[in-house]
């Protein structure tokens, strides 16, 4: 079950972002792993900073509001809920110091193990997430589904195990950059010497080399790869749910990416979906709308019988309780919202012409009618 955020930081729903910071800086300082030595502070760390990333924006806060943890997590990898996140200028903010270091120190190298970002960018060599896509009808969305997909993704080079080198060669320290991962580089401007410090190329920022390459992946470490996945899509699912494949992204030495599959609910011929709710335009008799009568109405489940009140309107609604798409995680269900048409007869027998003369005269004759309602007669 997804974490709630709110339980994290140990705040209410409606907590001011006051209320928020207090409870961060004050969880922060507890369970820093520079400052705690126990064996659950990293993992509380990473909850906590992850739950403040996610309150203290409102536009996060507000989506976290109207999904709910599970969706979520499901619609947002770990990079979406840390952009624009920066753990120093917010430590530095809120006077967090820990063991009399400034937070570009220790703290920064902590961050980029815990989460794979440093100050809020992105590490070297961390893998990409991907996104696919699923097509499912109504009716799947409706009881829920299973569906195998090819998800085209870098995986690790299982000859050489992601070294790059070709197995038996020789590990050596990288010659661009003396195995420090990094170059130097100095540049003559107009406003006086800059140097800036760059991911060696040659390396891709481990320091190291190797006397030969891999024979499968050439020295990448990495192969381009097609794998069959099998996903589970549930009861509710709709237009723009995202599921979220833990680690089948982009392979990187720092940490994998993740596939995110996008579902895609096809168009229906007969039903309307709005949210949970279906709708429907269903076509009666004229005779059947001024007498009233039991009809037949197509659902989800099969057909239902349906009851129509004397005197039915074009226009009039009736809703069949229950009868909607199921509710996402949940043993509730939407409506069926049945939209009442009364058709017009045509192409009438004599026989019928004459009952509707009849029918006509009882109303009051076929002509001179103002259009205004009549406290007496048939209409």
């Amino acid at each position: 079950m997804a974490k709630d955020y709110y339980d994290v930081l140990g705040v209410k729903r409606d907590a001011s972002q006051d209320d928020i910071k207090r409870a961060y800086r004050e969880l922060a300082m507890r369970y820093h792993p520079d400052r705690n030595k126990s064996k659950d502070a990293e993992e509380e760390f990473k909850r906590i900073n992850e739950a403040y990333a996610v309150l203290s924006d409102e536009e996060k806060r507000r989506q976290y509001d109207a999904y709910g943890p599970e969706q979520f997590n499901q619609r947002y990898s770990t990079e979406d809920i840390f952009r624009n996140f920066n753990f120093e200028d917010i430590f530095r903010n809120l006077g967090i110091n820990i063991g009399g270091m400034d937070v570009g120190g220790s703290s920064g190298d902590i961050f980029d193990t815990l989460f794979g970002f440093s100050g809020g960018r992105r590490a070297a060599d961390m893998g990409s997430d991907i996104l696919a896509h699923a097509s499912i009808t109504l009716e799947e969305a409706a009881r829920g589904t299973h569906k195998t997909l090819m998800i085209r993704h870098v995986k690790k080079c299982s000859r050489c195990g992601g070294s790059g080198a070709e197995p038996g060669s020789e590990i050596i320290r990288c010659r661009a950059c003396g195995g420090a991962g990094t170059k130097k580089v100095t540049r003559r401007t107009p406003f006086g010497v800059m140097q800036t410090i760059t991911t060696c190329q040659e390396c891709g920022g481990t320091g190291k080399a190797f006397e030969e390459a891999c024979t499968v992946c050439h020295g990448h470490g990495r192969v381009q790869a097609e794998d069959r996945v099998d996903i589970t899509i549930p009861a509710g699912a709709d237009t723009g749910m995202r599921l979220r494949l833990r680690g089948m992204g982009d392979y990187g030495r720092g940490r994998s990416g993740d596939a995110y599959v996008e579902i895609s609910v096809q168009g229906n011929r007969t039903f309307t979906r709005r949210g949970d709710d279906l709708y429907i335009e269903f076509h009666i008799p004229f005779y059947v709308a001024a007498l009233g009568g039991t009809v037949t109405v197509p659902t989800l489940e099969g057909e239902e019988r349906l009851r129509i009140e004397e005197g039915a309107q074009s226009g009039d609604v009736i809703r069949m309780r229950g009868h909607g798409m199921p509710r996402l995680n949940s043993s509730a269900r939407g409506d069926e919202v049945v939209s009442i048409t009364v058709d017009t007869p045509r192409n009438l027998s004599a026989e019928q012409r004459e009952l509707m003369k009849k029918l006509a005269e009882l109303g009051g004759g076929m002509d001179g009618y103002t259009g205004k309602k009549r406290k007496f007669g048939l209409f």
